[in-house]
């Protein structure tokens, strides 16, 4: 019976024996596989470590490059405002021009007809020599000899200066630019009778411009618009070393300039004149 009993202890250890080396291949394969799985999965996640460095700095450069954009779109956005500051500044400057351009179109033409028309009311005169019209780019220059519009040895008009007068006045009515009456002499000292009233050529020039300056504004020109000036002998048209040019020399100049005053109605300062005298 004690036999029996060892053969079944020795039976069913082998089987015993037999099961944990079979659990234990079974744990080694196991083992095995979980191994292999974790050498994978430790791959994996190198590589999506990587892939997520690599995303991490493709993020960066976009964001990067977001940020860039954004800065490029403020610019853009600032440089389009500015550009529409500039284009409406000059926009209004290019319709100040044109409107200025259409003023100067009328005054060039008011101007080409008074000098048409003073060469024409002046023919003889002008023929003569005794006057000289010039049309400038800024307006009309009308030189008088002083032999013609003043008495000799006077300030005072001539009557036929003063009617010569009378008509570049009435032509110089319609404008609106400022009119200059330049005083102008020989370099020759003045006349006892002369230089009774005026010390030197100065204010013989300054007087001869200011009696012309008012019989124009008896004439009906604004006073706003006139303007005597005196030269005396320091602007010859010609050297003074003879009596003939000594003679141009001697002259008053009218100079049209752009600008300063509005149209006067013919008469209207005359009207004020003697209705406060």
């Amino acid at each position: 019976m004690a036999v029996g009993l060892a053969s079944a202890l020795g039976c069913v250890s082998a089987a015993e024996y037999r099961r944990t080396v079979d659990e234990r291949d079974v744990l080694r394969a196991r083992n095995g596989a979980q191994a292999e799985k974790i050498v994978r999965l430790e791959a994996e996640e190198r590589n999506l470590s990587e892939e997520l460095a690599k995303n991490y700095e493709r993020f960066e450069d976009l964001r990067i490059d977001q940020e860039a954009l954004k800065k490029t779109a403020k610019d853009l956005r600032s440089s389009r405002a500015n550009l529409q500051s500039k284009l409406k500044a000059e926009e209004e400057q290019a319709a100040l021009m044109q409107t200025e351009l259409e003023k100067t179109k009328t005054e060039v033409g008011r101007l080409a007809s008074t000098y048409t028309t003073l060469m024409a009311d002046l023919e003889s005169e002008v023929s003569s020599g005794q006057i000289e019209i010039e049309q400038l780019r800024e307006g009309i220059r009308v030189s008088v000899s002083d032999d013609i519009i003043f008495a000799s040895g006077s300030a005072e008009l001539d009557p036929i200066g003063k009617q010569v007068l009378d008509k570049v006045s009435q032509e110089l009515l319609s404008l609106n630019h400022s009119i200059e009456v330049q005083g102008h002499t020989d370099d020759r000292g003045l006349k006892a009778s002369l230089a009774e009233r005026f010390p030197t050529n100065w204010e013989l020039a300054a007087a001869r411009s200011a009696r012309v300056v008012r019989l124009m504004q008896e004439n009906g020109i604004g006073g706003d618009r006139l303007r005597v000036v005196s030269f005396a002998s320091f602007q010859p048209l010609v050297p003074n070393d003879s009596p003939e040019n000594r003679a141009q020399n001697r002259r008053i100049e009218i100079r049209l300039k752009p600008g300063a005053g509005t149209p006067t109605e013919p008469g209207t300062d005359a009207a004020e004149e003697g209705a406060g005298s």
